[in-house]
């Protein structure tokens, strides 16, 4: 999922989807963590990880809007106007039954962008497969870890190379901000003080699960806090690492 500004403005004036159909969330219990089956996930790892500890449906099909935000809110403690934001993002995905399934954000340029920091690009055939040795570069591109925001710049920097080199086109603006907003994504849901550990990295991006580090830390997650990261990435990207 990804944030915009013309999304923010939209849920600020249209106001949250949780509404829209409140008897129909997802309210399991069980948050154990079972790992899906690839043919039905998608490229976005922390919607993966939703629905592999049953905050969505955990074959990762038909899903609504109002549980993609019930879910961000409750298991990753975003405020509203921070979920539904990002929710904002997946109606062009939608049927006409107003369901999508994982494996539709795999369609590119929608969630799924080129220079992502663990799959590959959608010119290269594979657009969603998680890839381990980019994750190895990341925690590199980090000197072994903690992965910090002057980490995420040089990864940020490097893919952006290894990109343009393997033959893909420059992002559009509204894409690159996107991109921007996604590379610090997983710091600020984990909420850890500014650095992301080896071991919380492996959970989200490799096994697709939210450890409890992340799960029980009741720290909002609000539009403010992913802006601040952000900021702080570019400052080492336009300054450098």
């Amino acid at each position: 999922m990804h944030l915009t500004i013309t999304n923010i403005v939209k849920i600020i004036f249209t106001g949250s989807f949780l509404k829209e159909a409140p008897s129909k969330l997802v309210d399991d219990e069980d948050h154990s963590y079972i790992r899906g089956d690839i043919e039905n996930r998608g490229p976005c790892p922390g919607l993966n990880a939703l629905a592999n500890q049953g905050y969505l449906p955990r074959d990762g099909k038909n899903l609504t809007l109002p549980q993609v935000q019930h879910a961000l809110m409750t298991a990753l403690h975003m405020d509203t106007l921070a979920a539904g934001s990002l929710t904002m993002s997946l109606p062009p995905l939608l049927r006409k039954d107003g369901t999508f399934d994982l494996r539709d954000t795999r369609r590119h340029n929608i969630i799924e962008h080129d220079s992502s920091f663990t799959r590959l690009d959608f010119h290269q055939g594979d657009n969603y497969t998680f890839r381990p040795e980019m994750l190895r570069a990341m925690i590199d591109d980090a000197d072994g870890g903690p992965v910090t925001l002057r980490s995420l710049a040089k990864t940020f920097i490097r893919r952006d190379k290894e990109s343009r080199a393997a033959g893909a086109p420059r992002l559009p603006l509204n894409l690159w901000f996107v991109r921007v907003l996604q590379a610090v994504g997983v710091m600020n849901t984990a909420q850890t003080g500014g650095v992301l550990t080896k071991e919380v990295l492996e959970a989200v991006f490799a096994e697709e699960r939210f450890p409890d580090v992340i799960l029980d830390n009741p720290k909002p997650r609000t539009i403010f806090t992913l802006l601040g990261n952000a900021l702080g990435m570019m400052r080492y990207v336009i300054f450098g690492p």
